[in-house]
Order: structure tokens, then sequence, then C-alpha cells
């Protein structure tokens, strides 16, 4: 082998082992940050609790019965709220272990690939020779 040719391969698997999984790993990380966005889920987990859509009555001036009905709604929005919400943060899980899982596989299958060409390659040339 040439001088040329065994630097070249040194380039091209730093590039591929070294480089290349830092940048997977980055986009990985700013995926993580949209989703996140995408998701308000910092906004979500702070009113977790707050009324669907900030959905609330007043009760001044009313009486007693009216006060208790508009507790008793204002109570209903609440929940509604809080189900919306974690129905929205159950789906942000979901997508967000998809992602780990989709992340997880491109990465392994990335690390692999040059070796199972290589293992290709010599399972085809034992084939070849008759040896398998």
């Amino acid at each position: 082998m040439k001088e040329g040719t065994n630097s070249l391969m040194i380039l091209y698997f730093s590039w591929w082992y070294g480089y290349l999984p830092r940048r997977l790993f980055l986009a990985f990380k700013a995926s993580v940050i949209t989703l996140l966005d995408l998701f308000s889920v910092k906004i979500l987990f702070k009113t977790l609790f707050s009324p669907w859509k900030r959905d609330l009555i007043s009760t001044e001036g009313l009486s007693i019965q009216e006060k208790i009905q508009i507790w008793t709604l204002n109570l209903a929005s609440r929940f509604i709220g809080f189900l919306v919400k974690t129905f929205v943060l159950i789906t942000f899980v979901v997508v967000f272990a998809v992602a780990i899982i989709v992340f997880a596989a491109l990465f392994c299958l990335w690390i692999a690939f040059p070796l199972a060409i290589i293992a290709l390659i010599i399972l085809g040339l034992a084939n070849l020779s008759g040896s398998v």
C-alpha cells in the first residue's frame, strides 16, 4: 500500500467514527430541543393544574348557590385542562421514546456499517473460493 492510501484510510475512519458520531449526537440533541419546544413541556408542567384555556368565571356579587355552581365549573375547567395537558405530556413521552430508539438504531447501524462491508467482502471471497 502506498503511504497516501494508508493516510486516506486513517482519515476516513477518523471521520466515520470520530467526527460523524459527534454530528449525529448534536443532531439528536437539536431534535430533543425541538421536541421539547414543540410540545411546550416546560409550560405544560408549569400550568398542569391551570384551567383549560384560562377559562375562569368570576364569583363577585353572586349568591352562594351561583358561587358553588361557578366553583364547580371552574373545577371542571381545571380538570379538563389537566386531562388535555396530561395527554400531551404522554404523547411527548411516546414521541421522545421513539426518537431515542430511532437514534440508537441509526447510531448502531452507523458504527456497524463499515465492519459489515468488510465482513461481507470476506464472506464473499470465502464463498468464491469454496471454503464456506
